[in-house]
C-alpha cells in the first residue's frame, strides 16, 4: 500500500478517485435520490433512526410511521440511491486522504496507507446496511403485519455503527492531524487545496450524522412511542 502512495503516478490516481467520487456523489444526490427525498420532505433525517434501530420493533415502527408512498420512496433511496451515494463519498475521501498521505514519509505515510482504505470499507458497510434495510422495507411494503426477522435490523445496525466509526472518528482523526502536520511540511498551493477540501468533507461527515444520531438515541431511549 505504501508503494502505491510512493508511485510517481499516485497523484493522478488519487485525483481521479476524488473527482470520480464527487461525480458519483452528485449523480446519486441530484438524480437518484432527489425525487424520493422530496417525497419524504423534512422527515428525511428520520431515516438515520432506521439505520440504528437494531430491533424489529423499532425498525418496523419507524417504517410504518411513514405513508405507503413514503415507504416506496425510502426503498428507492436505499437501492440504488444510497448504494451509489456510498461509493461517491468513499472514493472522494479515499482519494483526498491518498493525496494527503503522499506528502509524508515515515509513520505518517504508513498510517495514511492504511487510513486511505477506511472510507472504502465504510462504503462497503453502507451497502451491506442498505441491503438489510431494503429487505425490511420490502417485507413491510408487501405485508405491513409481517414480523421482520430480528437479524435484519441488528445486522443493519452493526454495519451502520462500524460505518459511522470509520467516517466520523477514524478517517477525520488522521485527516485533521495530517492537515496540521502537512501545514508544517508542505504549504504549496496544491497541498493547501487538498487540506481545505479534505477538511470540508470531514466536517460534513461528522456534523450531520452526529446531529441526527443524537436525536435518534434520545427518541429510542426516552420516547419510543414516537414511532
Amino acid at each position: 500500500m505504501q508503494a502505491l502512495i510512493r508511485s510517481p503516478r499516485s497523484g493522478w490516481l488519487f485525483t481521479l478517485m476524488a473527482l470520480a467520487g464527487v461525480g458519483i456523489f452528485a449523480f446519486a444526490v441530484g438524480v437518484l435520490m432527489l425525487p424520493h427525498s422530496v417525497v419524504l420532505g423534512d422527515r428525511l433525517p428520520e431515516l438515520t433512526c432506521l439505520q440504528v434501530a437494531f430491533t424489529t420493533i423499532h425498525a418496523s415502527a419507524v417504517i410504518m410511521s411513514f405513508t405507503a408512498e413514503q415507504q416506496v420512496a425510502i426503498a428507492s433511496l436505499l437501492v440504488p440511491g444510497d448504494i451509489v451515494f456510498a461509493w461517491g463519498y468513499g472514493l472522494a475521501l479515499a482519494g483526498l486522504v491518498g493525496l494527503l498521505a503522499r506528502r509524508f514519509d515515515g509513520g505518517w505515510l504508513r498510517a495514511g496507507a492504511v487510513v486511505m482504505w477506511i472510507p472504502l470499507i465504510a462504503s462497503t458497510l453502507d451497502v451491506i446496511e442498505d441491503v438489510f434495510l431494503y429487505s425490511i422495507v420490502g417485507l413491510l411494503l408487501e405485508n405491513p403485519s409481517t414480523i421482520v426477522a430480528a437479524e435484519l435490523p441488528m445486522l443493519a445496525g452493526i454495519a451502520a455503527v462500524l460505518k459511522y466509526l470509520a467516517l466520523v472518528i477514524v478517517t477525520p482523526a488522521y485527516s485533521v492531524a495530517g492537515i496540521l502536520h502537512g501545514l508544517r511540511v508542505d504549504r504549496r498551493a496544491g497541498a493547501l487545496l487538498v487540506y481545505f477540501l479534505l477538511l470540508v468533507v470531514c466536517i460534513s461527515m461528522i456534523v450531520r450524522p452526529l446531529q441526527q444520531l443524537s436525536g435518534c438515541f434520545w427518541l429510542i431511549s426516552f420516547a419510543p412511542t414516537r414511532f
